[in-house]
């Protein structure tokens, strides 16, 4: 009877605990925001006034106001990833986001409710020649504002905004590393391409990375993605956003034997400069090169049995 009682008691906590797990599980997954576009990149010369459209829906259950916030930014690390700046924006008491024309500084959303929004931006004739990036945050008021890249909590979203004031300069920047790994047993192949922008501006390279074997046959060509690099920072440019924590551009090719040699051609915009540069890595299969070594091995002994045996034979 005791154990029973034990047992059923047991069976009422885990089912209290089950129906506590599902509640807050059903509880976020009814929580949801989107915002588009996430980037917004936009030219002007002073002076004017430009304006963009922004599309917030609330994927939640419930209604909710979002705050509006507006925060500079720059870049953080090499990966993409941004940081908030404390240092104020010069041009945010130029800056309005408008519903239906008319100034606003939160927005109420209602259930799987979308609403189309306005950024404008006057930009005056003494404005500082520049790149501004900043991002526009909704946070729900009902959540504690914590800053980060991209999102404010479970209820908060940002798009970033890069702001380019003035007549598009030369670009200027270095090729600060193409590489890869001297020698390798098999693929894949990591390229780590990193560019820093020197300049004052944004800049949105392209490129590509051809490999030859060493007959000069062209066995492999990689794409580059396209990445903004914000000015005066270093970027890393990938194949692909698979890993924001790995950024390379990575090679698929399994089989390697031989010399290979990889050629970097880097447009810094579609007027130029372009970067080129070549560098070789070395591709051999060590447990293939063990396994004939032991082959070797075991043939040399055999012969040399064989060989003694068929002295004895003759004596």
């Amino acid at each position: 009877m005791a154990n029973k009682l034990k047992a059923g008691i047991l069976y009422l906590f885990l089912c209290l605990i089950s129906s506590l797990c599902v509640a807050h599980i059903v509880n976020a997954a009814s929580l949801g925001l989107s915002v588009n576009p996430p980037i917004t990149v936009i030219n002007v010369i002073p002076p004017t006034s430009t304006t963009s459209q922004i599309s917030i829906q609330n994927n939640g259950d419930t209604q909710t106001v979002f705050q509006i916030q507006i925060k500079p930014f720059k870049a953080k690390g090499e990966n993409g990833e941004l940081e908030y700046s404390r240092e104020a924006l010069p041009i945010i008491k130029d800056i309005q986001i408008l519903d239906a024309g008319t100034p606003v500084e939160s927005v109420t959303l209602d259930p799987k409710q979308e609403k189309k929004l306005s950024l404008n931006i006057n930009i005056p004739q003494n404005i500082t020649i520049s790149d501004y990036y900043f991002s526009i945050i909704f946070i729900s008021t009902n959540s504690h504002s914590e800053e980060s890249n991209s999102t404010i909590n479970q209820l908060g979203i940002a798009t970033n905004v890069l702001l380019s004031v003035g007549q598009k300069e030369d670009p200027e920047a270095i090729l600060q590393d193409f590489s890869t790994k001297v020698f390798l047993e098999e693929g894949p192949v990591p390229f780590t391409v990193r560019v820093n922008n020197i300049g004052n501006q944004m800049i949105t390279p392209k490129g590509e990375i051809l490999i030859k074997n060493m007959f000069g046959q062209s066995v492999g060509r990689l794409s580059l993605s396209d990445v903004n690099i914000l000015a005066n920072s270093i970027r890393a440019i990938p194949s692909d956003f698979s890993d924001f924590s790995h950024p390379v551009a990575v090679w698929k090719e399994g089989f390697l034997l031989g010399l290979y040699s990889a050629t970097l051609s880097l447009s810094l915009s579609n007027d130029g400069p372009t970067f080129t540069r070549t560098i070789h890595f070395f591709a051999f299969p060590l447990q293939i090169l063990i396994i004939i070594v032991i082959i070797a091995i075991i043939a040399i002994i055999l012969k040399n049995r064989f060989d003694l045996y068929a002295n004895k034979d003759r004596t």
